[in-house]
């Protein structure tokens, strides 16, 4: 047990970054919302530099947005209608994110990151409705930073006042 301690703290920086990249892949099944929180906390106990992991995370989460947006770019009708088909629960989010994608173009990859429902299915939309690429990769990569730092923020300064006595 203790080397598996050991093995997860020496390589925690990539497992943050394997978590990142799936989170923006929507394979985690645990939303960012939560993932996001608890790594500002980890980076309170850890030591590591906040700049550095926010970093990490964000690349990751960026990286992970990207490859999602090539795939759905290439197959996101059939993503598109396996979720809306498959997962009845999805077809609400699924609805509001094709309204945006018509409504806002490339903006709505900034606009929508910060919309918790919507921004799950940003890269699908994108690649469905050929957002063009460079439009995609600045303003979603804004969107991510946004994000990730608000996040990411909440739990580290939340941890430090949860330790505070008032």
């Amino acid at each position: 047990m203790t080397n598996l301690i050991e093995t997860l703290k020496a390589n925690s920086l990539l497992i943050i970054f394997i978590i990142m990249f799936l989170e923006a892949l929507n394979l985690t099944g645990i939303p960012a919302i939560v993932i996001m929180p608890a790594i500002g906390v980890f980076i309170k106990n850890s030591g590591h530099s906040f700049f550095v992991v926010f970093a990490i995370a964000s690349l990751a989460a960026i990286l992970g947005s990207i490859t999602y947006y090539l795939v759905s770019s290439k197959f996101g009708d059939v993503i598109y209608n396996f979720f809306f088909n498959k997962f009845p629960s999805t077809q609400k989010s699924l609805t509001k994110a094709k309204e945006i994608a018509e409504q806002y173009g490339a903006k709505m990859c900034l606009i929508g990151r910060m919309i918790p429902t919507v921004r799950t299915f940003i890269s699908l939309m994108s690649g469905i409705f050929k957002v063009k690429f460079k439009d995609y990769i600045i303003y979603s990569s804004i969107g991510i930073l946004i994000w990730n730092l608000v996040l990411i923020s909440l739990g580290y300064f939340g941890y430090i006042l949860s330790t505070m006595n008032f």
